[in-house]
């Protein structure tokens, strides 16, 4: 009796370090500790659901089929389980049985009456009827960081309409948030094909800069958040100036155009001064560039690296855009290894 005691003691500390992880988004990391807990404790179903979890983030789907299928043996009636069998047949794109899972969970699904289940009661047999206290709507998968939830619920919504614009954004961010950045560039360019209001254009845009920006196509990013920026406020929807101003200085800075990067800095921190790290970007680019010039090499064929327009002797900066040849020795503050921190709008 004490041995099994320590057993299920030590499967819970395991598994709070696996919720932990997985709360961190390392999902392997949960993935291993979930499956030392079920070594410690086989049925300890909330391991065993943490697992499943874990797997679907590492895009393992069979395991996630097997360790959610493996719960459901154990407990048939887990409806939060068949919920996730679902998905991890969806994201496996096994058609096919993640209809069969959800036609299941909707025919088990027992009656209710003022929130108490009734006990022996049977409803009629609609497929389509799907537990309403079980679903998660749209925000709260995205709030919950659920990408592959979210990646089968815009797919089964296109499966219906292929042309529908916040299925179609939605896949976008789910292919973002997984690393599909060229798949998700195709949705958003599918997305903008079937919207007509420009504030719908412009979240579509602002979410597929975000991706350009990943993709390091600066110059493309660059002219569509200069698009953007040129708006007027109804016109940008949900999309604020700010994100737009320091996602644009950032691209500026990619493709060397100093004097650009800090007009647009100096116009955010206007806006709104205490945005992000917008006063350190500002204070670094507002040190002059001649002190630096003495010790660069001389341009190889004086031509501006940006604009093409012909440089002085020795010159290393562009009057007419901004370009500098200065060498950035190391990130700006407050930025991750150069990156910009930008996330696409939800």
């Amino acid at each position: 009796m004490l041995i099994e005691r320590i057993r299920q003691w030590w499967a819970k500390r395991l598994l709070h370090r696996a919720r932990e992880c997985f709360g961190g988004e390392v999902w392997a990391e949960a993935a291993e500790l979930a499956e030392e807990a079920l070594r410690t404790d086989e049925n300890n179903a909330s391991a065993r659901m943490m697992l499943g979890m874990a797997r679907l983030k590492t895009e393992d789907y069979a395991g996630a089929v097997q360790s959610f299928a493996q719960l459901l043996k154990n407990d048939p009636d887990n409806a939060e389980a068949k919920g996730c069998l679902a998905m991890a047949y969806a994201r496996a794109k096994r058609w096919d049985q993640a209809a069969q899972a959800v036609s299941q969970l909707a025919e088990n699904r027992p009656a209710t009456a003022g929130g108490v289940c009734i006990s022996g009661a049977q409803e009629p047999h609609d497929p389509t009827n799907i537990p309403q206290a079980r679903a998660r709507t749209t925000a709260e998968i995205i709030r919950q960081g659920d990408w592959a939830a979210l990646e089968a619920k815009a797919r089964a919504a296109l499966a219906k309409s292929s042309s529908d614009p916040s299925a179609l954004l939605q896949l976008g961010m789910a292919l973002y948030k997984a690393g599909r950045l060229e798949q998700a560039l195709q949705a958003y360019d599918k997305a903008l094909a079937c919207v007509k209001k420009e504030a719908d254009k412009a979240v579509i845009n602002f979410n597929r800069s975000t991706v350009l920006m990943q993709l390091t196509r600066w110059e493309e990013a660059c002219k569509a958040f200069e698009t953007l920026a040129g708006l007027p406020a109804a016109t940008r929807g949900r999309i604020h100036e700010e994100a737009i101003l320091y996602n644009l200085a950032y691209c500026y800075r990619r493709r060397k155009m100093i004097k650009m990067a800090r007009v647009s800095y100096e116009r955010l921190s206007m806006l709104n001064p205490l945005y992000k790290d917008v006063a350190v970007c500002l204070e670094r680019l507002r040190v002059p560039l001649a002190a630096n010039v003495a010790a660069l090499p001389d341009p190889d064929d004086g031509i501006c690296e940006s604009c093409r327009e012909p440089l002085p002797l020795g010159a290393a900066f562009c009057e007419h855009c901004g370009w500098s040849a200065a060498p950035e020795e190391q990130p700006l503050i407050g930025l991750n290894n150069g990156g910009t921190g930008f996330q696409p709008v939800k």
